[in-house]
């Protein structure tokens, strides 16, 4: 089956135009995309079809967060040198100072490699390698999307928060049983507001920065980019965990769920990707391939 390029609306075998939109179908079908819903996508370094002829350009983000650090490693770099430099005494405070120093240069060295490979990915998805699929949205569905995917975050973020509060009250009255020591209750149930203001700023500031975004998606085979947003699996344990088409929310949304390793187990992140209208059965065949690619 054909679909129009301009809606996506599937064409009758010897349509000469679109009955959706009313674009004329050229012969030689320049004008509507030969494939069938049935058929595979693209390899891991090829790319859709019906997405060659769209461009896809923003600004590398994650470079500008590794000029950020680099500047803030030197300075940690330097003050490890200024209690020597201005006179201060070790025990006095010098040898606290270098040290705090050095550590905030290392986690420094550390936080720019993570974001340069990432950068290094942006770039290459920017490129068009992987890609899969370009969208980009009408105004009323971009904030129907960005309103659902508020919802969804405050909830999850929600539940996230209401687990670490139990544990904490929980491990919090067993250790102060145990050790027959209030203060370590406190200092448990002192983790709650801790664990409260990211849940509640996090979701807030992804519903901003969608807002101010252009109302546009990339699809790569190694991360998605949604307006401002970079979600990436692959590299430092990364993985894509799963890819589900959620129909049951206005617009649609391709979800894909993927998870990298942390000091505490692995932490799980959604990347949304709203379904433009006439775009219906090219998410069906997106969520098809990346869920059967790797069985």
């Amino acid at each position: 089956m054909n679909f129009c390029t301009k809606c996506g609306n599937p064409l009758n075998p010897n349509a000469r135009f679109c009955g959706s939109c009313g674009t004329t179908i050229n012969v030689s079908g320049s004008n509507s995309v030969a494939f069938n819903v049935s058929d595979p996508l693209p390899t891991k370094t090829g790319t859709s079809p019906q997405m060659s002829n769209l461009n896809f350009s923003m600004k590398n983000s994650q470079r500008s967060v590794v000029n950020i650090w680099l500047i803030l490693m030197a300075v940690f770099v330097f003050c490890v040198f200024v209690p020597s430099i201005i006179g201060l005494d070790g025990f006095g405070g010098g040898f606290f100072m270098s040290f705090m120093s050095g550590f905030l240069a290392i986690m420094s060295v550390i936080v720019i490699l993570i974001y340069r490979s990432r950068a290094k990915q942006l770039d290459k998805i920017l490129k068009g390698e992987g890609r899969v699929a370009v969208w980009q949205y009408a105004a009323d569905e971009w904030l129907r999307f960005i309103a659902a995917d508020f919802e969804e975050e405050k909830k999850s973020k929600k539940m996230l928060f209401f687990v670490v509060a139990i544990i904490a009250v929980v491990v919090g009255l067993l250790l102060m049983i145990s050790l027959d020591n209030t203060l370590v209750l406190f200092i448990a149930l002192g983790i709650i507001p801790i664990v409260a203001i990211p849940a509640f700023i996090a979701p807030r500031y992804r519903y901003n920065k969608l807002k101010n975004s252009e109302a546009k998606a990339l699809i790569a085979e190694k991360g998605v980019i949604v307006g401002k947003m970079f979600h990436i699996w692959i590299g430092l344990g990364a993985r894509l965990d799963s890819v589900i088409l959620n129909s049951e929310v206005n617009p649609a949304m391709i979800e894909f769920t993927y998870s990298m390793p942390t000091r505490n187990g692995r932490n799980t992140n959604v990347a949304r990707v709203p379904v433009p209208r006439g775009k219906y059965e090219e998410a069906c065949r997106i969520t098809d391939y990346f869920s059967n690619r790797d069985q």
